[in-house]
C-alpha cells in the first residue's frame, strides 16, 4: 500500500499547462475589451506583452493593477449511455489572478529613445497547480492545464528614429521541477528502510522581439514573435526492495508547452476619437510535444532475472502523437474616445483549434475553434484628495468565449464512450491605471 502511494504521488508531479492568462483573455481590460487586437495598438503597461516596442511611447511612468475572473460552463454528453464517461475534467477551475504593470522610461541623453516595462500575473488562489489527467478522461487541452502559474513579462522599447521602433524581452514562467524519488523498502519486515523526494521551484525564460511602424500619420502597424516555451521533465525514480530487486521507473514528458507566436497588427485612427485595430495570430501548434505523461517501468535484480522475470515485467507508457495543426487566428477592435472623460470599446476574434477530432482510442483532449465576444469602458477622474496630479483612469472588460461544438467517436475497444462537447467561457476583466 505504501508503495503504492509513493507511485500516485510521482503521477502527480507533471504540470500540463497550455495557455497562459494573458493569451486567453487579454493582459488588461482595455486590450480584454478590444478583442486583444493590441499588437499595433497598446499604449499603457500592456505593450510589454503585446509589443515591447510601444513601451517606448510613454513619456511619464505609468503603473497600473488589475483584476480578472473567468468561469467556464461547458456541456459534454455521452453518446453511448450503455458506457460510463468520467467527466471529472469536464469544467475548468475558475480562473481568477491579479496583474500588475509599469513602464519606465528613461531620462538624459536617452529621453524618448528608451524605455522599460514589466507585467506580472499572480493566480489568486494557488501560484501553481497540479494537474495531470489520464489520456482516457476528456479534458479541455486550453484550460484543464489551465493558466494558474505566477507569470513574468520584462521587456525594453526603442526608438530608432520617429517611424520605426523596435522592442526586446522576454518571458518567464514558474515551473515546479521534479528530479529524483527514491525509496528502500524491506517487504519481510514490511518497513520502508529510506525514502527521498528531489523537486525545486525553477524559472524557465523564452525571448520576445518586436517591431513598431509608423508609415503614414493615423496608419501603425505592428509585429511581435514570441519565441516558444516547452518545459521538459524528466523524474527517475527507483525503489529498492530488500532480497528481490530494483523498481525503478521514469516519468516524464512535457510540463508547459506555448508555440512560437507570430503576431501582426495594423491600427488606424478614422478620426481623432476614433480607432479601429486588427490582427493576424500565427501559431506553430504542429509542433506540440504529447500533452500525456511518460512512463517507463523496469524491474531488474538477481532474483527476478533467475527466475526469467527482468524483462518480462518491463512496462513503458504508449508514445501519442498529437497531430495538431499550425493555426491562423484574427482579431480585431474599436475604441470610440466620447470624451476626454470617456471611453467605449468593442471586440472580437476568432481561434481555430490546432487539435484534431479525437476520433482514436487513448487520447480525449476537448478543443475546437472559439469565437470571442467582447466590450468594455474606460473612464478617468481627478483625484479627490489632490495626492496625484494627473487623472486616475478606470478601465472594465467583459468578454465572452464560445467553444464551437464537436464530436469525439469511439468504437471498441475503447472503454470510452463516444461524446459531444461545447462550451462557453464568461469573463470580467477591472483596472486601475496612472500616469506619474
Amino acid at each position: 500500500m505504501r508503495l503504492t502511494r509513493w507511485m500516485v504521488l510521482l503521477s502527480l508531479v507533471p504540470l500540463l499547462a497550455r495557455a497562459d492568462p494573458y493569451s486567453l483573455y487579454g493582459f488588461g481590460p482595455r486590450a480584454a475589451a478590444m478583442g486583444g487586437a493590441m499588437t499595433a495598438e497598446a499604449n499603457d503597461y500592456s505593450a510589454v506583452f503585446y509589443n515591447p516596442a510601444l513601451l517606448v511611447d510613454r513619456t511619464d511612468v505609468n503603473f497600473g493593477a488589475s483584476f480578472q475572473f473567468h468561469r467556464m460552463v461547458s456541456n459534454v454528453q455521452a453518446k453511448d449511455l450503455a458506457k460510463d464517461l468520467d467527466c471529472a475534467n469536464c469544467n475548468m477551475p475558475d480562473t481568477v489572478g491579479t496583474s500588475l504593470g509599469l513602464v519606465f522610461p528613461l531620462g538624459g541623453k536617452v529621453k524618448n529613445h528608451l524605455a522599460f516595462g514589466l507585467g506580472v500575473y499572480v493566480p489568486t488562489a494557488v501560484l501553481l497547480r497540479l494537474n495531470s489527467p489520464p489520456a482516457t478522461t476528456p479534458y479541455w487541452y486550453r484550460y484543464n492545464g489551465n493558466p494558474e502559474r505566477l507569470q513574468l513579462h520584462i521587456a525594453a522599447g526603442i526608438k530608432i528614429v520617429e517611424w520605426l521602433k523596435i522592442g526586446l524581452g522576454v518571458q518567464v514562467l514558474a515551473d515546479l521541477i521534479g528530479t529524483s524519488a527514491n525509496v528502500g523498502v524491506d517487504l519481510f519486515s514490511k518497513e520502508i528502510k529510506s525514502g527521498d523526494i528531489n523537486a525545486y521551484l525553477g524559472t524557465r525564460v523564452a525571448p520576445v522581439f518586436s517591431v513598431h511602424l509608423v508609415p503614414i500619420k493615423r496608419l501603425r502597424l505592428g509585429v511581435t514573435f514570441k519565441y516558444e516555451m516547452k518545459l521538459n521533465y524528466k523524474i527517475p525514480a527507483t525503489v529498492d526492495i530488500a532480497g528481490i530487486g530494483t523498481l525503478g521507473f521514469v516519468i516524464s514528458g512535457t510540463a508547459h508547452f506555448t508555440p512560437h507566436t507570430l503576431n501582426f497588427g495594423a491600427a488606424f485612427d478614422v478620426t481623432d476619437n476614433f480607432t479601429l485595430t486588427a490582427e493576424g495570430e500565427w501559431q506553430n501548434w504542429s509542433a506540440a510535444p504529447s500533452p500525456y505523461a511518460g512512463i517507463i517501468i523496469d524491474l531488474s535484480g538477481p532474483t527476478l532475472e533467475a527466475l526469467g522475470l527482468g524483462k518480462a515485467l518491463d512496462v513503458s507508457s504508449p508514445d501519442r502523437k498529437t497531430g495538431f495543426l499550425d493555426t491562423l487566428g484574427v482579431r480585431a477592435g474599436a475604441e470610440y474616445r466620447v470624451t476626454e472623460r470617456f471611453t467605449a470599446r468593442l471586440g472580437a476574434f476568432l481561434r481555430p483549434t490546432p487539435v484534431p477530432k479525437q476520433d482514436t482510442q487513448g487520447t480525449n483532449l476537448m478543443d475546437n475553434t472559439t469565437v470571442g465576444i467582447t466590450g468594455g469602458i474606460g473612464f478617468n477622474f481627478p483625484d479627490p484628495l489632490e495626492i496625484f496630479a494627473h487623472p486616475i483612469q478606470i478601465d472594465l472588460a467583459g468578454q465572452a468565449q464560445m467553444v464551437l461544438a464537436r464530436e469525439a467517436k469511439k468504437t471498441s475497444p475503447d472503454t470510452q464512450s463516444a461524446y459531444t462537447y461545447s462550451a462557453n467561457v464568461y469573463g470580467v476583466t477591472g483596472a486601475i491605471r496612472y500616469d506619474f
